[in-house]
């Protein structure tokens, strides 16, 4: 299906269990896209969680901002605002299931949270790398699937 041929920019949220790491990495990456053919983008949890601070760290390399980024459950958004709801943990995909308009389009990407290595921050700081590369992969099929791109 191509939103393009509707002329109307889309909302896109994107969810996880915590909001900590995978959908505020999705988030920061298609924002800085800035693509003219989606309006708001968004990201929240299943709970609010912590920020974190190697998501932060991986994403600075890529010259992406997500510093100010608080952690936010489900509970400030309204499901019927977004025409993709993009859920990473299957928690926030059962949450979706039940809390989603059903003229939304649902996607579940099965993106592993990273591995946090107590001996080596290298270590952890390369899981945090191939997630955000993962995801970027990700976002680039699914803006040429949906023709947003």
């Amino acid at each position: 299906m191509s939103y393009r041929d509707e002329m109307k920019p889309v909302n896109i949220l994107f969810a996880c269990t915590q909001n900590a790491v995978r959908s505020v990495i999705a988030e920061g990456l298609l924002q800085n896209r800035q693509n003219p053919h989606i309006a708001q983008i968004a990201s929240c949890g299943v709970v609010a969680g912590i920020a974190d601070g190697f998501a932060m760290a991986v994403m600075a390399e890529a010259e992406i901002d997500i510093t100010a980024h608080e952690p936010v459950g489900f509970e400030l958004f309204s499901a019927e605002n977004f025409q993709f709801i993009i859920s990473f943990s299957h928690d926030a995909d059962q949450f979706v299931q039940q809390w989603a308009s059903t003229d939304a389009t649902r996607l579940f990407w099965d993106v592993h949270p990273p591995i946090v290595s107590e001996s080596s921050r290298e270590e952890t700081l390369a899981s945090y790398r191939a997630l955000r590369d993962e995801i970027a992969g990700r976002l680039d099929r699914f803006l040429q699937e949906y023709s947003l791109s």
